[in-house]
């Protein structure tokens, strides 16, 4: 008897919790519920049981009784899952819109954030399937999760007040265009992911940092221009993108994030400036449309497959304070003709970090000074033709030696002799690594006077003309 007293009290206070839960507001006028939250103020709830529907109108005050309220806030889940309301009309009192607030509104189609709301909770729209456009007024942040789902929102305007985009708040939208005012200063976690009909974003100077997987996926996007205040490149922010053809990175940037243009199978060419110190693992990763690639000079670190499996890649220089090169970082770039590492001390190289390059027929250049100790490093020592540049009087080439002392090569009347080789192919690169001529000839005309490398027989030579 006593375990079916306690039994009978355990569901009683269930059912109390029960019936609380159902009738948690204070009052109701013109069909919508309230909470008083001070003498002068009230925010909007439910009944529990979502009665909400067609046009509700939210007015800036309400009198019940002998007292008039200004209403200053729409409460957590106070909308949610009203699956017949059709609009909105927010009071220009109300300040916050809580959580969930509006989740789950499947017939909600349009709505007008005013001026006065200067919070947004988390999934306050979330998953509105029949959102097509919003205003946001001067919120000072759109809160996480806030129009994600909002598959066919198709249009935002953003008002200068705001000053963040929170995690995955117009995540799987239908937006063909954003404008970021220049209040904004951050853009979260996957705040734009699976944007997949977004063509093109300009990210403000205001904006500092672009949160991990902010754009991933926007298969649309065709250009980037990243702002001159943005100073990080979050994980996988762009990965995905294959229809980006152009990116401009601004001059603050320091650090690109791992896999942050991973499968931008589109992008033809990228200035990396020389802010950037570290290029993360995988950033350009499969980016097989890649045909030239300008690496900043402050870089020190190039990460693990940073450009694997960039086989369009056909040109790369890196600089002089690149200390390490990761696993695999140009595994697999097959196009790769000329390779310049300016750094005096060869790069320390992982596994495979050059695997891919045809290292029979890629040219390398190093800094003179530096040519025996690339000739002896792991993986550099790989390439047959490794030439010695001076970095320091531009345009001078180390001595290369023959060892087959039947072929020579010298400089004659403004063109270039051969003997010894009569029917060899030979080629012939200017000082950039540009091929000026391929063919069997013995005397070669060249387009202007300078130093070229010659190729023949398995050899390579210098000529001065």
């Amino acid at each position: 008897m006593k375990q079916m007293i306690q039994k009978l009290l355990i569901l009683a206070a269930g059912l109390s919790v029960s019936i609380n839960a159902f009738a948690a507001y204070d009052f109701k006028v013109d069909g919508i519920y309230y909470d008083i939250t001070s003498s002068t103020e009230v925010t909007v709830t439910s009944n529990g049981k979502y009665p909400y529907s067609g046009n509700v109108v939210i007015p800036e005050q309400v009198t019940y009784g002998d007292n008039t309220y200004s209403v200053t806030s729409i409460g957590d889940r106070a909308f949610a899952y009203c699956s017949a309301l059709t609009s909105v009309s927010i009071g220009n009192s109300v300040t916050s819109i809580g959580e969930n607030a509006f989740r789950d509104c499947d017939a909600l189609t349009f709505v007008t954030i005013p001026d006065s709301v200067i919070s947004i909770g988390n999934y306050a729209f979330g998953y509105c399937s029949a959102l097509a456009s919003v205003t946001i007024g001067s919120v000072a942040s759109t809160g996480d999760y806030t129009f994600c789902g909002c598959y066919r929102l198709t249009s935002v305007t953003i008002s200068d007040g705001v000053t963040s985009i929170g995690d995955f708040a117009f995540s799987g939208c239908a937006l063909t265009s954003v404008t970021i005012p220049d209040s904004v200063t951050s853009i979260g976690e996957n705040a734009f992911g699976y944007c997949y009909s977004l063509t093109s974003v300009t990210i403000p100077d205001s904006v500092t940092s672009i949160g991990d997987s902010a754009f991933y996926w926007c298969t649309g996007l065709t250009s980037v221009t990243i702002g001159e205040s943005v100073t990080s490149i979050g994980d996988s922010a762009f990965s995905g993108c294959n229809a980006l053809t152009s990116v401009t990175i601004g001059e603050s940037v320091t650090s690109i994030g791992n896999t942050a243009f991973y499968r931008c199978t589109g992008l033809t060419s990228v200035t990396i400036p020389d802010s950037v110190t570290s290029i993360g693992n995988s950033a350009f990763r499969d980016c097989t449309g890649l045909t030239s690639v300008t690496i900043g000079n402050s870089v020190t670190s190039i990460g693990n497959s940073a450009f694997r499996d960039c086989t369009g890649l056909t040109s790369v220089t890196i600089p002089d304070r690149v200390t390490s090169i990761g696993f695999r970082a140009f595994d697999g770039c097959t196009g790769v003709t000329r390779l310049e590492s300016r750094a005096e001390v060869p790069p320390a190289c992982g596994s495979y970090a050059l695997a891919g390059i045809n290292k029979q027929s890629c040219e390398l250049f190093v800094p003179i000074k530096s040519l025996d100790a690339y000739k002896a490093a792991d993986q550099w020592k790989e390439f047959v033709f490794i030439t010695g540049v001076d970095y320091d009087n531009p345009g001078s080439v180390g001595d290369i030696v023959s060892e087959n002392g039947g072929v020579h090569v010298a400089a004659n009347n403004g063109s270039i002799e051969i003997t010894g080789a009569d029917n060899a192919v030979k080629t012939v690169y200017n000082i950039n690594g540009q091929l000026v001529y391929s063919g069997t000839d013995t005397t070669i005309s060249v387009p202007a006077k300078g130093i070229y490398i010659v190729r023949v027989k398995g050899q390579t030579f210098k000529v001065a003309l």
